[in-house]
This record gives structure tokens, C-alpha cells and sequence, in this order.
């Protein structure tokens, strides 16, 4: 096996792992970069695990030792070349195409996605999850790297219809923020790969508070899913893009607007006038026509 595919070597062998390779594996395959920034030891403290296992693990993989691991890790997850075209755009698009071709495969390609996540999603979760929201006492959301943009817009639209939340994407912060929290409060997470340890730790900390906890994920087999209390499917096919990357955030925000919509019918009165003040709190810093932009403009040059 070469160095520069040990993330599908493992992907490949992960339904056969004994439980504690499994969790090594999960850790891996959700954020192989950092997995190979980590000594032994902390891997180790990471995953509960004994460094022996670590080393078993390798061997699994036909590595002589977790250096090597190391190695192949941050191989396969600082690829250059061809390789990194396919893995993040896919095979739809190339270098040679014209922006004519990349828009057409783009509008394609995400409006498919859209079509499949809201046809997979189940919708009785969404509804249950609208109704912990729109009772919440507090809400927190959070996401980490990608996620995190998807997790800052779903703040940002409960903010603005008076429902008491904050988001967070500092686990320290985050973990912080659980422990305070308490019943009546609810959990948001997104996770795309559903593997991130982080999300996972923070979901057992809320729940150890009798906080409700609903996560957005692509993998409903995952640790997130698993440890979450209610699950908002993301999951499509591949149809040329990356879903890990430009896809699978349409898709989280395709699920995202479904289950705001939900929020706001269960909170009609609420939003209404909560819409109505803050838009008239922002109205003085609208510009009313074209006049006023062309003169703003004059003025600032």
C-alpha cells in the first residue's frame, strides 16, 4: 500500500476494526491533518486508548509504526496536483474549462443536491427539532471549520427573531457554555463528516445536563449521530463535486432553511414583530435608490 492511500485504506477496513482501532480510524478519517500533527501519546489520551493499540492499528494498515502513519496522514490531506483537484472539485469540472462550463456544472450539480437532501430528510425530526427550538430557554449552536459558516447563519437568523441563542466555534468556549447550560436548553450542532471528536465530547457534556441536542450531519452512522438525540440527515451522492467540501454545505443549508421556516411558523407572533423592529432598526443605514449609492460613492472618493 502506498503512503498516499492510507485514508482509504483505513475507510476500507474501518466496518472490520476491533472498537478501540474503530475510534483511532473515526479520528483519522474526520480530520486526518490534525490526527497527524499528534505524538503518540496524545492520540492515545485523545482516543482512550493505549499507545499499544496505536501501534496494532498501524500494523493493520501494513505501517511499520505510527511515524509512518503520521507520514501517510499528512500525505494524503496535503495532496497537491490532480489528486487534490479530484478530491475538493471532482472529475465534472478541469483546469481547461471555461467559466461558461464551470457555472452550468455548478447550477447543475447544486440544484441536484438541494432535490436529494430535502427528498432524504425526515421530516418528523425536523419538526420535533423546530418545536425543542422555538421553546428553547437558550440555544447554542456549533460548528468548527466548514461548519462552522453554516452554524453562524442559523444563529444569526434565531437572533434576529428574539430567540436567545449564541453560537461558538472555540470548543474550550463551547464546553464552557455546556456546562452552564441546563433542561429546557438546546444543542445545535453541525458536523459534515460527523467524526470530529470535538463535537462529539461537546454533545455528551450538554446532554449530562439534561440539555437537548439535535445535530446536522452527512453520516447518520457517525459518533455524532450516534450520541446525538435527534439527527438532520445532510447525506447526498457524489455527482462530480466533493461532498466533504462544495456540496455538502448547500445541502446543510438546504436542511437549515427548512428547519428555520418550522421555528418561525411555531413562533408566528414572535417573528412578525421581532422582524418588523429589526428592520426598522436597520432602516436608517439603507440607502433608498441609486442616487443616494452613486453620491455615497462620489463622497467617499
Amino acid at each position: 500500500m502506498s503512503q498516499s492511500g492510507v485514508i482509504e485504506r483505513i475507510r476500507a477496513l474501518l466496518p472490520t476494526m476491533p472498537g478501540a482501532q474503530r475510534t483511532i480510524a473515526e479520528l483519522a478519517l474526520g480530520d486526518p491533518a490534525a490526527v497527524a500533527r499528534l505524538t503518540i501519546v496524545e492520540l492515545a489520551e485523545r482516543c482512550g486508548v493505549s499507545t499499544g493499540t496505536i501501534t496494532r492499528f498501524c500494523r493493520s494498515l501494513n505501517l511499520n509504526g505510527y511515524a509512518a502513519l503520521r507520514i501517510a496522514l499528512a500525505s494524503d490531506s496535503g495532496r497537491t496536483g490532480p489528486d487534490a483537484w479530484v478530491e475538493h472539485i471532482g472529475t465534472s469540472l478541469t483546469e481547461a474549462d471555461d467559466i461558461q462550463q464551470v457555472a452550468r456544472v455548478i447550477a447543475d450539480n447544486i440544484g441536484h443536491v438541494v432535490t436529494e437532501a430535502i427528498a432524504n430528510l425526515d421530516l418528523a425530526a425536523v419538526e420535533r427539532a423546530a418545536g425543542l427550538l422555538a421553546a428553547a430557554r437558550r440555544v447554542m449552536v456549533y460548528g468548527v471549520s466548514g461548519s462552522a459558516t453554516t452554524a453562524s447563519e442559523l444563529q444569526q437568523r434565531l437572533y434576529r427573531i428574539g430567540l436567545p441563542v449564541w453560537a461558538s466555534t472555540d470548543i474550550h468556549m463551547a464546553l464552557t457554555g455546556a456546562a452552564l447550560m441546563s433542561r429546557g436548553d438546546v444543542l445545535v450542532v453541525f458536523s459534515q463528516s460527523g467524526r470530529t471528536r470535538e463535537v462529539v465530547d461537546l454533545i455528551a457534556e450538554a446532554r449530562s445536563h439534561g440539555v437537548r441536542t439535535v445535530a446536522l450531519t452527512s453520516d447518520l452512522t457517525s459518533p455524532v449521530a450516534r450520541q446525538a438525540e435527534l439527527v438532520l440527515a445532510t447525506k447526498v451522492h457524489p455527482v462530480g463535486f466533493s461532498t466533504q467540501t462544495i456540496l455538502g454545505r448547500h445541502a446543510q443549508l438546504a436542511v437549515l432553511d427548512v428547519l428555520y421556516i418550522a421555528v418561525t411558523q411555531r413562533t408566528f407572533e414572535q417573528t412578525t414583530e421581532a422582524m418588523a423592529l429589526t428592520a426598522q432598526a436597520v432602516q436608517p443605514h439603507k440607502l433608498d435608490n441609486a442616487a443616494d449609492t452613486v453620491e455615497t460613492g462620489q463622497e467617499q472618493h
